[in-house]
């Protein structure tokens, strides 16, 4: 009787250790997820931040029409913002653009028919996010009015969008179509071919 009492209190110890190494190893994961998750939530609004100033720096490489030099900057961002790029792009223009006043518009991708109507008004520079419904076909023309910048190499030479924001790592780099250098039309100034850490120029498939 002792015998087999001794061999339950065994049992029931070992089956605590086991619930107690269970639970340990569940709540380990649940915080190395929530780790995992915040870490890359932070890495995305980081590269969102550097996309933002890259688009700062980017209007003074731009060299407009005469109509549009003077002009108020318009840049329309499509798609859904949840890594506050708006935000920051909206601090550096207007903590640093002071020679004119910058209207920043955003629409969200169940906005689209509305951001197509303000897109054919016009605008300086038009950036689709990564989740951007948008599609290739709906940009067409659109390059003759502005700068288009898109998400990745593949929209970039499948649409006629001049510039793809390209991330690797932790670092933003920007893929500029060749053609868009040197164009008669709101030209792309030759002189980021020289900034060869943060920009690529590509040759477009035009097939």
């Amino acid at each position: 009787m002792i015998r087999i009492l001794s061999k339950l209190q065994n049992f029931a110890a070992r089956a605590m250790q086991m619930s107690a190494l269970h639970a340990v190893a569940i709540l380990s994961f649940g915080v190395s997820s929530n780790d995992c998750l915040g870490q890359s939530i932070g890495k995305e609004r980081k590269l969102a931040r550097l996309e933002a100033t890259y688009l700062f720096h980017l209007t003074k490489y731009v060299n407009w029409e005469k109509n549009q030099s003077n002009a108020d900057f318009k840049i329309i961002v499509h798609g859904d913002d949840r890594f506050k790029f708006v935000e920051t792009l909206k601090y550096v223009m207007n903590l640093s653009n002071t020679e004119k006043s910058v209207d920043i518009l955003e629409f969200s991708n169940h906005r689209s028919e509305e951001a197509l109507n303000e897109i054919e008004k016009g605008f300086q520079f038009l950036v689709l996010m990564k989740n951007s419904s948008m599609k290739a076909e709906q940009l067409s023309g659109l390059d003759k009015m502005g700068v288009i910048i898109v998400q990745g190499e593949n929209l970039l030479g499948s649409s006629n969008a001049q510039i793809a924001f390209e991330h690797s790592q932790n670092r933003v780099r920007l893929l500029i179509d060749r053609k868009a250098i040197g164009e008669n039309r709101n030209q792309l100034s030759s002189k980021l071919t020289e900034l060869k850490s943060a920009v690529k120029v590509v040759n477009k498939n035009t097939n």
